[in-house]
């Protein structure tokens, strides 16, 4: 049977492990939430550019304009390719966190499970020689009265 005060501060450290997988895991959630909302933006300003340039479109455009035209709209979808790398990217990291997340309960939950059967055979233990000791004295009693 392990030292319950030492079972108590595995426990305490894996409590502490999980609390910071906890925070990590957020925090990653957080990271691809914003860098979606991020590339949200960057694909309704594409979009918005776009709708522009055809409203515009009936007016006569000079080939300079033209160019720089389809020039900012070819750097913007290159923005959004790397944009879509970059959340995939978190969202891979954000799923790594996510594993560790459960690897840190499995361990607090078979950690706190094994303190508690530890108790539990403890308190059986002390309760068995509770049970003897009030035997043996029950028995000379007997044997005290028969005297």
């Amino acid at each position: 049977m392990s030292d319950p005060k030492q079972l108590a501060q595995v426990l305490s450290m894996a409590d502490k492990a999980l609390e910071k997988a906890a925070l990590d895991l957020r925090s990653a959630h957080s990271a691809v939430q914003a860098l979606k909302q991020q590339l949200t933006q960057l694909q309704n300003y594409r979009w918005d550019y776009v709708k522009q340039a055809q409203q515009q479109a009936g007016t006569t455009l000079q080939a300079s304009h033209y160019q720089q035209y389809h020039h900012f709209i070819a750097k913007l979808d290159a923005a959004i390719t790397q944009h879509i790398a970059r959340v995939r990217q978190a969202e891979a990291a954000a799923q790594q966190r996510q594993t560790l997340w459960q690897q840190a309960h499995q361990r607090q939950q078979a950690i706190a499970l094994l303190l508690e059967k530890n108790r539990t055979r403890a308190a059986a233990l002390a309760e068995k020689r509770s049970q003897r000791e009030l035997d043996e004295f029950a028995l000379q009693q007997f044997v005290r009265r028969q005297r």
